[in-house]
């Protein structure tokens, strides 16, 4: 990937594979997030090498956050019955 360039030319292409267009403020944000993603996926090897310890202190530990109740669900549920999510059949 690191061989890619994304030019405004490759923007263009892509915009007409996708059957869409894109104003010049869209193209240069859109632009601008692509060389980001790419950038990203550019250092996964790095990572990958850079061994597990090394690794684990790039990441965040999970923390557990608090979570609506069941009554509090519930009451934004479309449909319940017995305490539980009604939803329709998807299988007959």
């Amino acid at each position: 990937m690191r061989d890619m360039e994304l030019s405004p030319e490759l923007l263009r292409k892509l915009e007409a594979l996708a059957k869409i267009r894109l104003s010049p403020e869209e193209e240069a944000l859109l632009l601008a997030d692509l060389k980001g993603i790419l950038e990203f996926v550019d250092a996964l090897p790095q990572v990958e090498e850079a061994g597990e310890e090394e690794a684990q202190g790039r990441l965040r530990e999970d923390e557990p956050l608090p979570s609506l109740g069941q009554e509090e669900a519930l009451q934004v549920a479309p449909e319940a019955e017995e305490g539980l999510f009604r939803v329709p059949k998807v299988l007959e």
